[in-house]
């Protein structure tokens, strides 16, 4: 996957590679190849190895191998870093009363019976959750 650090918004990912294929099944390479690409492609004009896929999920490298294979095609998947289709979700953190800001961060407290507490971090006020 390279010396570059992975970044935040990435995922562990791949390229899909075609390495060559048998002969007399140009015809279903090129279909499986159409269907795996926004691009129409041509088998006269590649050079092997061709780049079928470039960075994608495991799980689209993995379905994009799976479909070349079937049609007669060598593949070669190669380890790349992808950002991620979507932001992971931000967990649900009640407003602060006295400012509105949605920057929050639960209190620490003392006791196994204390009550849910709130920190804002805009105006530094504390306040209670209500448990529901």
């Amino acid at each position: 996957m390279g010396e570059r650090p992975r970044r935040h918004d990435e995922i562990r990912g791949a390229t899909v590679l075609l390495t060559g294929w048998s002969r007399g099944r140009e015809r279903e390479i090129a279909d499986a190849l159409g269907a795996i690409s926004t691009e129409p492609v041509d088998l006269d004009d590649i050079e092997l190895p061709f780049v079928a896929l470039p960075k994608v999920t495991l799980e689209k490298a993995e379905a994009a191998r799976g479909l070349l294979i079937e049609a007669g095609g060598s593949v070669d998947l190669r380890d790349e870093w992808v950002t991620r289709d979507a932001p992971r979700p931000i967990a649900a953190r009640p407003a602060c009363p006295f400012c509105g800001s949605i920057k929050t961060q639960p209190y620490t407290h003392a006791g196994p019976a204390a009550r849910t507490s709130m920190k804002c971090t805009t105006c530094g006020q504390r306040f209670r959750v209500s448990s529901r």
